[in-house]
């Protein structure tokens, strides 16, 4: 272990006293720490997994660039000290970036820590109690996050103690701790009352989906937020006019940093300051006391073949009887695509794509992108201090065929990872079926991608075209809709030479990558351009519009028809 690994070990351990009161063995709870946290710093998480998937070499020093990262991280949260009248506004709206990123980071670093049963295997057959094996989950946890949150908070902590001095910091630091303790029961908690509920399965797409809005929801409040609030109302902002900002507890640590401080004030500070400093505490008492024999209990039914044939009679029990009727998404696969190989490439697609994890974490999040950018193009953002809002622009303003155009983002992330999957090997079944050309399944994988993500953005735009500017906008957005297609078509033909999900995402080149990427974005804000000076000359329109239709007949033959040898294989396949 590294000198910050020895530090925060020593820390967490540090209340032996009240660990051995509730019935942990201290010394087995280190030894199983230390382990933990020595494997941990040579397995990547996350994001650094993914990076990493397809390395031969060992990882280590993870600590170093995580602490690097979490100092970076720190600067976005100064701009609170820049906003209200006091140090509750200010240390609420700090306490409550922090909380929220920190609840990020766990539930996007540790969903498979929490459900791993690999460690029941190992340590549960020796004489450790339950109580002991939790605890050290949690301050496995516990450890992790420090590595974040104490960098994280550097930058807090300089202005802190520079500007306001050194007791302010060190209640400062304390604060913080008990935010850090807080987050982290409130989050295993509610990660551990949901595992008594559902599956570890069902678990995984939930928190899945969590992640991607997070995700979204941090881009768009960087985005937006800064752009509906002028700078005369931040400077003037009271956050205690609010009656109910005391159901929020970075309201609480926030007023009792004011009051450990100065020691200034009635009954209310010394009432939070007390809930700051006790709620942390019985938040980790409630779990480990309550929750850990229920929790383990849980997984080591879901990790025996038990629980495993249980579960399978239940399904076969609750199944319904299979009917002939067919759904949405069959109809529609009969609607564009010829039956064999196309159509099997455009259901495999359609359901891959919800399916898989890997596939949703990297693709989903750029709907939410582009809905951010949908808002922001018609925000009216003034830099005098007048009132912001939302505004439409004029009749003939480029934005409306932007729109068009930029919505090609989302279809463009989605190309950028069809061929990619997490379970590549599986790909060996192209192989087996008489199939003569397997352009026929690419074929089918592209509509599956334009249908399932690009037609309903289409209706949309269409629909909102008509009604803000009129039937006469029709032909230019068909015409914008049609060279999308034909883009995407076109780049689909160009770059994807290997099968659906038969490749390894860590072979993806990462030069290459970034030239394809700024290439293929670029083409269709060229096309945009020049259909922006067309724009009002409805016969070329009509025209080109035509010639776009046929081009998009042409290009989906050329895909349909490519044959074996142009078609790569993984080498492991």
């Amino acid at each position: 272990m590294n000198f910050i690994d020895k530090f925060l070990v020593k820390l967490v351990l540090l209340p032996t006293s009240f660990y051995q009161g509730l019935g942990i063995d201290t010394t087995q709870l280190k030894a199983i720490l230390q382990t933990k946290i020595i494997l941990g710093d040579r397995t990547p998480t996350g994001i650094r997994a993914i990076k990493r998937a397809n390395q031969k070499k060992p990882t280590s020093g993870i600590s170093i660039t995580q602490f690097i990262m979490s100092v970076v991280l720190g600067l976005v949260f100064m701009f609170s000290f820049f906003i209200g009248i006091n140090y509750e506004t200010k240390l609420t709206l700090y306490f409550s970036m922090f909380m929220f990123i920190l609840a990020s980071t766990l539930m996007a670093d540790f969903t498979t820590v929490l459900i791993d049963v690999r460690d029941n295997f190992i340590i549960l057959p020796k004489p450790v109690n339950d109580i002991t094996f939790l605890a050290s989950r949690l301050l496995y946890i516990i450890v992790y996050i420090l590595k974040t949150s104490l960098p994280m908070t550097f930058m807090g902590m300089g202005f802190v103690g520079y500007f306001i001095g050194i007791w302010p910091l060190i209640v400062f630091i304390v604060m913080v701790l008990l935010v850090t303790l807080l987050t982290i029961f409130f989050i295993n908690a509610i990660y551990i009352v949901v595992l008594k509920i559902t599956t570890p399965q069902k678990f995984k797409t939930i928190i899945s989906y969590f992640q991607i809005a997070v995700a979204i929801l941090i881009y768009a409040s960087y985005q937006i937020v800064p752009r509906l609030i002028s700078k005369t109302e931040s400077a003037t902002f009271n956050i205690n006019n609010n009656d109910w900002i005391f159901l929020a507890p970075p309201y609480w640590f926030a007023c009792a940093w004011q009051y450990l401080t100065t020691f200034n004030g009635g009954f209310t500070m010394v009432f939070y300051t007390m809930l700051s400093i006790a709620v942390p505490f019985v938040s980790i008492w409630f779990v480990i006391k309550y929750l850990a024999p229920s929790f383990n209990q849980k997984l080591a039914m879901i990790s025996s073949s038990s629980g495993e044939e249980q579960t399978f009679k239940q399904t076969i029990q609750t199944q319904k009887p299979i009917s002939n009727k067919t759904g949405l998404i069959e109809k529609i696969s009969k609607w564009v695509t010829p039956i064999g190989a196309e159509r099997v490439g455009f259901m495999l697609t359609w359901k891959m794509t919800s399916r898989s994890r890997d596939f949703k974490m990297k693709v989903y999040p750029s709907l939410g992108y582009l809905a951010v950018y949908l808002v922001l193009m018609f925000l009216n953002n003034n830099n005098d201090g007048s009132e912001s809002g939302f505004k439409l622009p004029p009749a003939d303003s480029f934005v409306y065929i932007f729109v068009v155009y930029f919505s090609n983002f989302v279809l463009i992330t989605a190309l950028g990872y069809l061929v990619y999957s997490e379970k590549y090997k599986a790909a060996w079944m192209y192989y087996i079926p008489p199939v003569d050309k397997p352009g026929k399944f690419i074929l089918g994988s592209v509509k599956s991608i334009l249908f399932k993500f690009y037609v309903p953005l289409v209706i949309t735009i269409l629909v909102g075209a008509y009604f803000l500017l009129g039937a006469a906008s029709l032909p230019n957005f068909m015409l914008g809709v049609c060279n999308q297609a034909l883009i995407i078509l076109t780049i689909a033909y160009i770059t994807i030479n290997q099968m659906p999900f038969s490749a390894l995402a860590g072979n993806k080149t990462k030069g290459n990558s970034f030239v394809r990427g700024l290439f293929t974005m670029l083409i269709p804000v060229s096309v945009g351009l020049v259909h922006y000076l067309i724009r009002s000359f409805l016969p070329v329109v009509v025209l080109l519009t035509l010639l776009s239709g046929i081009a998009i007949w042409m290009i989906m033959d050329s895909i349909k028809n490519k044959t074996w040898e142009q078609i790569k294989v993984q080498e492991d396949l």
